[in-house]
């Protein structure tokens, strides 16, 4: 899939790649949870929030999608783009009747 421009290789239906997801949307969480708390100027929002986004891609990829990435809201779709790929991806593995199995 290309996310931001950047090809990666990514299947939730692989199950290296569905454990570094998992855990990448749990750090995420807790990063979340700290950007609420700020209270500095909008540049450190910004900073950490695109900072969250990039660590995510990261640890859940192996690929830095947001390299050179200065702009929250474009750091934000992206992260929503690879979402919806997922969502996709999720459709199709779970897209199984017990006639397949037989």
């Amino acid at each position: 899939m290309v996310i931001y421009g950047k090809e990666i290789d990514f299947k939730i239906s692989r199950l290296k790649n569905a454990g570094d997801f998992e855990m990448a949307l749990q750090e995420m969480s807790a990063k979340e949870k700290e950007i609420t708390k700020y209270n500095g100027p909008m540049s450190g929002l910004i900073e950490r929030g695109i900072r969250m986004f990039s660590d995510f891609f990261i640890k859940a990829t192996g690929t830095d999608v947001l390299e050179g990435c200065d702009d929250f809201n474009e750091a934000k779709k992206a992260y929503f783009e690879f979402l919806e790929e997922i969502k996709k991806q999720k459709a199709e593995v779970l897209d199984i009747t017990a006639a397949d199995i037989k």
